[in-house]
C-alpha cells in the first residue's frame, strides 16, 4: 500500500479557508489541471480497455450492470475470506482452513476407477509435505512447473495417509512469466463477489487488480478540511484499493468509511445542484390576499397548527420570483389535500390557473367532489379530466383550458397528455408523488413556463432520510391530525376466530358505519391459497352478510362503474366494500369503521399503513382486523407484529427500512435515485447529516468554481440522466 499523506493529498478542494479568490486560494490548496481532469473521466471509459477484459468476459461482466472501468472499480465485495496467516505443513490440523507456501515437488495426473480426472500436486516446505487435489481440472496442470513456488489455501483432510487439500484456492509466487496480479487468491485477505455464471472469482479479481493499478489515478473529490475534520485518512484511489484487496483488517474498516462519506459527497453535491438549479429559474410571484383568508375563514373545519404552519410556508415560497419545489409530508389522514386546495385557491385569486394530478380516477373523482363542495360559493370552475370522458366532452374541456375558462383540473396522468394545455398554469400539485415518476411528474411541469409545484405523500419516510431522497425539494412535514390522534385497534384473527370478526363487522353496520374487506387478488390463483376477491364477494353477499348491502371494487371494473360504487358506499347504497387495494391511496369515507384485511402477510407495512388510514377518518373507535396465515413465514410474522404495535407511520417506517433494508425504498428507482454501492440511507443516517451540509456550501462558495465544475462533471457522468430530469 502506497504510504498515507493526508496533508500532502490532491484534494480538489479546502471549503472551510478563507482566501479571497480561487487564484489566491491556490496556495492553499490543490487546484485540478486539465490533464487530471481527463485521468478523473478516464474511469468512466469502456472496460474494452482494460487488459485481459476480452468480449466474452465483459459480455458476462454486463450481466451483472458493469460497463465501464468505473462500473467495475464499484463493485464491491459482497464479503471477504482472511487467508492471510501462514501455517507450516507440520503445524496442520484436519479440518483446519489454512494457506500454506510451498515449492512444487511432483505433478500427477490420473484417471480413477470412477472414470473422474485426478490432478495431484505434491509441495513441501521443509517440515512436511501437503497434497494439492483437483478432480476433473487436469487442464491446471499446466500452470504449475516442479520447483515453483506456491501458496495453498483450503480446509485439511488427511485422506489414505497424507494430508491433503480438495479443491485448494492458489497462487503461483515465483514461477516463470508470474505477474503481481497472480498472487490474489492466497496469502492475504481475499475479496469474495457476486458474480455470475462463467465469470471464474479468479478472473474478476484480476481484472479489479488491474483496474485499480491502471485507471485509480484520480484526484481526490472530497474537500481536504472536511477529510481532516472527519478522519478520513486515506485517499480515495487507496480506499478503493483497501475495499477490494485490503492489507489489514481495520484498513478494511478504514476504506469503507472513506467510500461512504464520498458517495454521500457526491449524492448530496448532485441534489444541491437541482436544487440550485431549479431556484435560479423565473417563476411567478403569488400574494396570499384579504380573498385567500375569507376562504380559509369559511370553510367548515379549523386548520390544526401543523396545517398553518404549512401554509405558511408554501405562501412563502409562492411568493418567491422563483419556482416553489415543495414536498408536504404527513401521515394518512393528517389534512395535506385541504393545504393543497387552499395552494390552489390562492393561485385562482392571483388570477392563474391551477391542476391537481392523482394516480387513480377513484382519488381524482373523491378530489373533484371536494373541490366542487369548498368553492361552490367562489365563482371558481373546477374540473375532472380521467379517461372516461366522451370524445366530445374531451374536446370541450380542451378548449376551456386553452382559453382560461377552468380555473383549477383535477385529473390522472391524462393531464400530461400532450392535448392539454393551459392559458396560465400557475401551480401544479401532485398527490401521492411516489406513484408518479420523473418524467410524469416533469410532463405537469412543461405545461407551463415554470410552474411552481407541490408534491404530497402520505408514504412516511423518515425525516433525515427524505432530505436526501427529495433532496431537491423543500420538506414540509404535517405532525398531528384534524380529529386528533386515532383511535383504531389492529388485531390478529385467527382463522378460529373469524366469525368474531365478522360479528364485529355486523355490529359496526348496525350502528351506521361502513365496513371494507380487503382481499390481494381479483382471480382464482392455481399456485397460491388466497381467497380471490370474486369468490370472496359470492360467499360474503349470500352467506355472511346475507341481510347487508355488498359491494363489489377492483381494478378491472370501469371508471364509471366505480365512481357509482363509491357513490353508494359513501350514501346508502353499500353498507360492506369489498375491494382490492384500489383503495389503498387517498380514499375517504368518514364513516368507514372496520376493515378486515385477508392474506394480510401478502402485503407490505407501507401498504398495509394505506389501507388502515381508510377508517378511523372521523376519530371514532375503529378496528383494523388481520387474516394471516403466517406459518414459516418470518419475515412476515415481524411485519405484521410491528402493524400491530405501531401506528404511527413514521416509526412504522422507520421499523420497515430495519426489517427488510432499504431496498427500493418507497419509490426511489422510478423516480431516478441512484443505487448506493456502499452507503446505506439506513445506517448512515448521521453522516448524511454531516455530508449535506457541507455539499450545499461547497456548491455556494464562488471562490471554488473551477473545482465545482469538476465535480458538477463527475455528477452528470456518475449519475443515471433521470436524476437529472426533473430540475427544470
Amino acid at each position: 500500500m502506497k504510504q498515507i499523506n493526508t496533508l500532502g493529498a490532491k484534494s480538489i478542494v479546502d471549503v472551510n479557508l478563507t482566501p479571497s479568490s480561487e487564484a489566491e486560494s491556490s496556495l492553499f490548496f490543490y487546484l485540478p489541471k486539465a490533464r487530471e481532469v481527463q485521468n478523473q473521466l478516464r474511469v468512466l471509459g469502456d472496460l474494452g480497455q482494460l487488459r485481459g477484459a476480452v468480449s466474452r468476459t465483459r459480455g458476462r461482466m454486463s450481466r451483472l450492470g458493469l460497463s465501464s472501468i468505473l462500473d467495475l472499480l464499484l463493485h464491491f465485495p459482497r464479503t471477504y475470506l482472511d487467508l492471510s496467516t501462514i501455517k507450516k505443513i507440520s503445524e496442520l490440523q484436519v479440518d483446519s482452513k489454512v494457506t500454506v507456501i510451498g515449492q512444487v515437488r511432483t505433478i500427477d495426473k490420473r484417471r480413477s476407477f470412477s472414470g473422474k480426472d485426478i490432478l495431484q500436486i505434491v509441495i513441501s516446505d521443509g517440515s512436511g509435505y501437503l497434497i494439492g487435489v483437483w478432480f476433473n481440472q487436469n487442464y491446471l496442470a499446466d500452470l504449475f512447473k516442479v520447483g515453483d513456488q506456491v501458496a495453498f489455501s483450503g480446509t485439511v483432510k488427511f485422506n489414505y495417509g497424507s494430508l491433503q487439500i480438495v479443491n485448494p484456492l492458489y497462487d503461483v509466487l515465483d514461477g516463470p512469466g508470474t505477474e503481481e496480479t497472480d498472487v490474489l487468491n492466497t496469502c492475504r485477505i481475499i475479496p469474495l463477489y457476486p458474480l455470475t455464471a462463467g465469470l471464474s472469482p479468479r478472473t474478476f479479481r484480476k481484472l479489479i487488480f488491474r483496474a485499480i493499478r491502471e485507471f485509480s489515478d484520480f484526484l481526490d473529490l472530497l474537500p481536504l478540511t472536511f477529510r481532516m475534520s472527519q478522519n478520513l485518512d486515506l485517499l480515495s484511489s487507496e480506499a478503493l484499493e483497501q475495499i477490494h484487496f485490503p492489507s489489514a483488517k481495520n484498513l478494511l474498516l478504514i476504506s469503507r468509511r472513506r467510500l461512504i462519506f464520498e458517495e454521500l459527497f457526491l449524492l448530496e453535491f448532485a441534489l444541491a445542484m437541482k436544487k440550485r438549479s431549479a431556484f435560479q429559474l423565473p417563476g411567478v410571484a403569488l400574494s396570499p390576499d384579504r380573498k385567500i383568508l375569507e376562504f380559509m375563514e369559511g370553510l367548515p373545519f379549523r386548520l390544526t397548527r401543523a396545517q398553518r404552519r404549512v401554509m405558511g410556508e408554501i405562501w412563502k415560497d409562492l411568493s418567491q420570483p422563483h419556482p416553489m419545489n415543495r414536498l408536504i409530508q404527513g401521515d394518512v389522514g393528517s389534512g395535506k389535500t385541504i393545504v393543497a386546495i387552499i395552494a390552489l385557491m390562492t393561485a385562482v385569486f392571483n388570477g392563474y390557473q391551477g391542476a391537481f394530478m392523482v394516480p387513480t380516477e377513484i382519488l381524482a373523482e373523491q378530489h373533484y367532489q371536494r373541490l366542487c363542495f369548498l368553492v361552490k360559493d367562489w365563482g371558481v370552475k373546477v374540473a375532472l379530466l380521467t379517461s372516461s370522458l366522451t370524445p366530445g366532452q374531451r374536446k370541450s374541456f380542451y378548449e376551456d383550458m386553452a382559453r382560461g375558462e377552468i380555473d383549477i383540473v383535477v385529473g390522472t396522468h391524462a393531464l400530461i397528455q400532450e392535448n392539454v394545455a393551459f392559458r396560465n398554469l400557475a401551480l401544479a400539485v401532485i398527490d401521492e408523488q411516489h406513484r408518479f415518476g420523473v418524467r410524469q411528474r416533469g410532463k405537469l411541469k412543461d405545461k407551463a413556463v415554470f410552474p411552481h409545484l407541490l408534491v404530497m405523500s402520505a408514504t412516511p419516510i423518515p425525516r433525515s432520510i427524505s432530505q436526501t431522497i427529495y433532496g431537491d425539494l423543500e420538506v414540509s412535514l404535517i405532525d398531528e391530525f384534524p380529529q386528533g390522534k386515532r383511535d383504531i385497534k389492529t388485531i390478529l384473527v385467527e382463522e378460529s376466530h373469524r366469525e368474531r370478526a365478522y360479528q364485529l363487522i355486523k355490529q359496526e353496520v348496525d350502528k351506521g358505519k361502513k365496513a371494507y374487506v380487503i382481499c390481494p387478488l381479483i382471480d382464482e390463483s392455481d399456485k397460491m391459497e388466497l381467497k380471490a376477491v370474486l369468490q370472496e364477494t359470492e360467499f360474503l353477499q349470500n352467506v355472511v352478510f346475507k341481510d347487508y348491502q355488498v359491494g363489489l371494487l377492483h381494478g378491472q371494473i370501469n371508471s364509471v362503474k366505480k365512481a357509482q360504487i363509491m357513490e353508494k358506499f359513501r350514501g346508502d347504497g353499500v353498507d360492506i366494500l369489498i375491494s382490492t387495494t384500489v383503495i389503498e391511496v387517498g380514499v375517504d369515507v368518514p364513516e368507514a369503521t372496520v376493515m378486515l384485511i385477508e392474506n394480510a402477510e401478502r402485503f407490505g407495512l407501507a401498504q398495509l399503513h394505506q389501507l388502515r388510514g381508510r377508517i378511523g377518518r372521523k376519530g371514532d373507535r375503529s378496528y383494523c382486523l388481520l387474516c394471516a396465515d403466517l406459518r414459516e413465514k418470518e419475515e412476515a410474522k415481524k411485519r405484521i407484529d410491528a402493524f400491530i404495535k405501531i401506528s404511527d407511520g413514521f416509526k412504522l417506517a422507520e421499523r420497515d427500512l430495519f426489517i427488510r433494508g432499504e431496498g427500493q425504498l418507497f419509490g426511489e428507482r422510478q423516480s431516478g435515485f441512484p443505487d448506493l454501492k456502499i452507503a446505506s440511507m439506513v445506517r448512515h443516517k448521521k453522516i448524511i447529516g454531516k455530508v449535506r451540509e457541507k455539499a450545499f456550501a461547497f456548491l455556494e462558495d464562488h471562490r471554488f468554481r473551477r473545482s465545482q465544475k469538476l465535480l458538477q462533471a463527475c455528477c452528470h457522468r456518475l449519475l443515471p440522466p433521470r436524476f437529472f430530469e426533473d430540475q427544470g
